[in-house]
């Protein structure tokens, strides 16, 4: 089968990514022609299809130019009439037999489930966050989870400024959503997967197309697990490991909160973002000298500095659609101090793969940091049980027989 794969990029950019790079290497083993559609970036990955991919949209370049320019980049970001021109001709130019669509707001835009449907091509979208029903796509309104926009209220987004704090941003955000809402290309869509059972009932709590909603855990492909496995683990060396971005609602600051009664144990730090100077200065203020920020590393170190640790620590304050950095950790043998939000209880059972503290219970976090830290017979045991339901729950074969049944032939 000729099988379209749209995705906002085609590069590694974060969990999003590490599933659709899972999804083009399964339908490849398994005898399929995959064709993306994406975005232009230097940082793609080659493609024979590249020329068919939309022009870069860099909204941090629009914010300097001028008004008019502005109105034309947001505009293209609510419906891309050059996505829909360039999808029609590809598809002129391939036959293509179903549409696997992951993350294409505010880039590629749901305009595409139009041409598609035009077409009789049969459509899946793997919802990878929370867009169609959260203007911000994460339910979070300034530090707070929110579901105030439940039935449609996208205005809530505006008169609480959600996006970033700003008015017209969220003024941009709550358009989108009712742009889409009234043009109504998302009932083209044949079935909507969920990654998570978290997800799946909040869709349906919010009455997005429940009869196309299906949850099907996402597969993984291990070997470069098994990879950071033969590179061993560092002599001497004992640490507890962060890995995500650095924002607040990964609840990094409740971290190093809870770190200050652990200045003994040492706490390595993967990624960066727009708190990273702000985390640091904290650091620096309250003489968190065990802590060391790494900042962003590649997928092959990051696992190797995973498999070098105790234990992972989860402590996210958002509805986590699912979490690869959790999921990798645990197929590594360790086990994960997670907070008790969105999808993480799916994957840390209490007690059992980890340990479940409230979500921004700084207090609750350093207890926990501290009974499994000096437990080690606590933490081989919990490593192995996470192993084992990691690789049940995320499994590459179970996520194909689930595709299998949503598309006749595949």
């Amino acid at each position: 089968m000729n099988i379209l794969v749209v995705n906002w990029t085609w590069y590694p950019s974060g969990g999003d990514w590490t599933y659709v790079e899972n999804l083009v290497n399964l339908y490849q083993q398994k005898g399929h022609h995959v064709i993306p559609f994406s975005m232009k970036d230097d940082r793609n990955y080659p493609s024979d299809y590249n020329d068919y991919f939309i022009e870069n949209i860099d909204y941090k370049k629009a914010d300097k130019r001028n008004l008019v320019t502005g109105v034309k980049v947001v505009m293209k970001s609510i419906y891309s009439m050059e996505a829909q021109r360039n999808l029609e001709k590809l598809l002129s130019t391939v036959k293509i037999d179903f549409a696997h669509i992951n993350v294409i707001h505010h880039y590629i835009t749901p305009t595409i489930l139009k041409i598609l449907k035009e077409k009789n091509i049969p459509i899946i979208w793997t919802l990878h966050e929370y867009t169609p029903i959260c203007p911000d796509s994460i339910f979070v309104s300034h530090g707070q989870i929110c579901e105030r926009c439940i039935g449609g209220a996208f205005y809530n987004c505006i008169t609480h400024s959600c996006k970033k704090g700003s008015y017209l941003a969220s003024t941009v955000a709550a358009l989108e959503n009712y742009v889409h809402k009234y043009l109504n290309y998302y009932a083209y869509v044949d079935h909507y997967v969920c990654a998570s059972i978290f997800q799946y009932e909040k869709y349906k709590q919010f009455s997005f197309f429940n009869e196309k909603l299906v949850q099907l855990y996402h597969g993984y492909n291990y070997a470069a697990i098994e990879k950071a496995k033969l590179s061993g683990r560092p002599n001497n060396e004992k640490y507890m490991v962060f890995v995500g971005r650095l924002e607040k609602i990964k609840g990094v600051h409740t971290l190093l909160m809870a770190m200050q009664k652990h200045k003994d144990i040492p706490l390595k730090i993967v990624g960066d973002g727009t708190q990273e100077e702000e985390l640091k200065a904290f650091k620096q203020t309250h003489q968190l000298n065990n802590v060391l920020f790494l900042g962003k590393q590649d997928r092959q170190e990051t696992l190797q500095i995973i498999n070098g640790s105790e234990f992972l620590i989860c402590p996210s304050e958002c509805y986590e659609v699912l979490g690869f950095t959790v999921v990798e950790a645990m197929a590594l043998g360790k086990p994960v101090i997670g907070s008790a939000i969105g999808a993480i209880p799916e994957m840390v059972i209490n007690n059992q793969t980890g340990l479940l503290f409230e979500p921004g219970n700084d207090e609750q976090l350093a207890d926990l940091i501290g009974s499994l830290y000096a437990d080690n017979n606590l933490i081989l045991q919990m490593g192995k049980n996470a192993q084992l339901h990691i690789n049940l729950l995320i499994n590459t074969e179970k996520h194909f027989e689930g595709l299998q049944k949503l598309i006749p032939g595949l």
